[in-house]
């Protein structure tokens, strides 16, 4: 009797002990919320599981979540953009950089790019318009010394179509333009497919900047070269018609206007007065000419925000012997800018960006004691250590306590804003914060349904073992 005794204890013992070695998730484990990548009807977050050390990929569509688990780590990649079908993922950052894609758990290798620069921070600069991608690689110059800062670049300049790369034979800043369906890079029009359309000459009166344009149903290019010489492009037949060339105003180089990348409405230039440097000015294109509309004195910056379907300009002057500045928000109408807001805050690092040129790339982070201006879908909102304020409607919000004088990330999406930090996901709209965490945690616990189906099968089997082991231990008796 004792040594059967001994034995149902030894087989119970044994079960318990291999119940204890299966993994359960879920269970007392600890997330860490890394990043996140919008494309504006939904959103991916990046999540490490701290006890496991694996990554899952969360998305939110606005109304609810769905987890995978990923098959890469960030110790040896670095993720650079998220499209809404795959990820684009980087290995390296100079001299020798890898560029993959991933979806669906495959890891797919599109290029090894070798030679680049070791002056830079990243060999690999990505340009996304919706639909495909620009990729430009840095390559090192023949006499490169990253100590000195002496460096001479190679450009080259890829198009890249789902997991097809298309090497280009030109080089330069590249500018999407959504009614050619086409991008202008340097001084060449390139199509989908990486055919060279046209050729330019900006480049003959000096370094020059582009902007595009769009005034209700047409789309303008402008062109503004250092020197004051300026070109305004309509779009006719599928390319670019020159409708406006002069010399705006005579200055020296380096000292020229330059307009907006994207701007809605008629085009506009910025600038300073050339004889007075403290004094910043705005030109409207009336159809004929160029026309001053605004100046602004005191050293004022300005930025150029786009939202859905109109732009404004954000002047930044500072007060009370740079302590302060003050931000003033002006709207375009007609002829004429209209402040629409004010507001004076501490003079703290400010960060101005247009939220639809960042579709799918990593969330712009609020550091502590730092400000961010992002355009929304139909505001402007500012972003600090305590407060959300919009500034077309002069409303100011409280942050959650969890996030107050933390850092924490922001973006876009879903009709509303997702502010983030590792611990908290809390989706703003119409005002009002609702905390998303428990929805996103419980998509993460979803996730491992598979492992649960697992682990029921595992306990299953050691059951019916148990069991054997119990009748034939008593058969023996």
């Amino acid at each position: 009797m004792s040594r059967m005794v001994n034995d149902t204890a030894f087989v119970s013992i044994f079960f318990l002990l291999l119940i204890g070695s299966v993994p359960v998730l879920g269970m007392g484990d600890d997330w860490k919320i890394l990043d996140a990548y919008s494309t504006g009807d939904k959103i991916a977050f990046i999540i490490l599981n701290e006890t496991s050390g694996k990554f899952y990929g969360v998305v939110y569509n606005g109304h609810f979540f769905e987890a995978e688990r990923l098959n890469f780590t960030l110790e040896r990649y670095q993720v650079r953009h998220w499209n809404g079908k795959y990820w684009l993922i980087q290995r390296g950052e100079t001299g020798t950089v890898e560029l993959y894609t991933y979806h669906k758990g495959i890891l797919k290798l599109i290029k090894t790019f070798r030679g680049g620069s070791l002056c830079t921070d990243n060999d690999l600069e990505i340009k996304w318009n919706g639909k495909e991608y620009i990729l430009t690689f840095v390559g090192a110059g023949p006499h490169d010394d990253p100590i000195t800062g002496e460096c001479t670049f190679k450009f080259e300049e890829y198009l890249l179509q789902g997991d097809k790369l298309i090497p280009l034979n030109v080089t330069g800043r590249e500018v999407w333009i959504p009614a050619l369906n086409a991008w202008l890079i340097g001084e060449s029009l390139v199509d989908e497919n990486g055919r060279v359309l046209e050729g330019y000459n900006f480049s003959k009166t000096g370094i020059y900047s582009v902007g595009v344009a769009v005034d209700n149903s047409k789309t303008l290019i402008t062109v503004s070269s250092d020197g004051g010489w300026v070109r305004v492009f309509a779009i006719r037949n599928s390319s670019l018609v020159l409708i406006y060339y002069r010399r705006l105003e005579k200055r020296e180089l380096g000292r020229g206007t330059y307009p907006p990348k994207v701007w809605i409405g008629k085009p506009v230039l910025f600038g300073s007065d050339p004889r007075n440097t403290s004094i910043s000015v705005v030109w409207l294109f009336n159809g004929t000419d160029f026309i001053k509309i605004h100046t602004f004195e005191d050293y004022a910056r300005l930025y150029p925000v786009t939202i859905s379907d109109r732009s404004y300009i954000l002047s930044r002057i500072p007060i009370n012997m740079g302590t302060h500045i003050l931000l003033n928000l002006f709207e375009l109408r007609g002829f004429s800018l209209v402040q629409v807001s004010s507001l004076k805050v501490r003079n703290n690092y400010l960060r101005v960006i247009n939220m639809k040129e960042s579709k799918g790339f990593s969330a712009p982070k609020v550091e502590p004691g730092s400000m961010l201006v992002a355009s929304g879908e139909n505001s402007v909102f500012l972003f600090n250590s305590s407060h959300i304020f919009d500034l077309t409607s002069r409303d100011g919000i409280e942050l959650p306590d969890a996030l107050k004088n933390h850092g924490y990330k922001v973006a876009l999406c879903c009709g509303g804003w997702i502010v983030f930090d590792e611990n908290k996901i809390y989706f703003f709209k119409n005002g009002k914060f609702s905390d998303i965490t428990p929805e996103m945690l419980s998509a993460l616990s979803g996730s491992s349904k598979s492992n649960s189906y697992l682990t029921t099968v595992i306990l299953s089997s050691l059951t019916v073992v148990v069991a054997v082991l119990l009748v034939f231990l008593r058969k023996r008796r």
